[in-house]
């Protein structure tokens, strides 16, 4: 849950102006950059990736699967055999 707002603004302000009761302001001690980078690194531990990185539709909607959801059949051993002998 998000006292003050999950968007990327809001923590943001967060950083930069502290809260009461506990966060204090960095926005004195850290550079314009540094703040969004910790904005970024909040925002990955949410679970919630931005809308810029999701995907626009589910994999169940696309034409053709997902190679990462096919199952792919066991790779046959290619090396001959220790006694000499071939296998058709």
């Amino acid at each position: 849950t998000w006292l003050y707002g999950g968007a990327p603004a809001n923590i943001y302000a967060t950083i930069v102006q502290g809260r009461p009761n506990g966060m204090p302001s960095f926005g004195g001690r850290l550079t314009d950059d540094d703040v969004w980078k910790l904005v970024a690194y909040v925002r990955s531990m949410t679970g919630q990736p931005s809308k810029a990185v999701r995907p626009g539709r589910n994999d169940d909607m696309q034409a053709k699967k997902s190679e990462q959801r096919e199952l792919r059949a066991p790779v046959e051993d290619a090396s001959p055999p220790a006694d000499g002998t071939r296998q058709p």
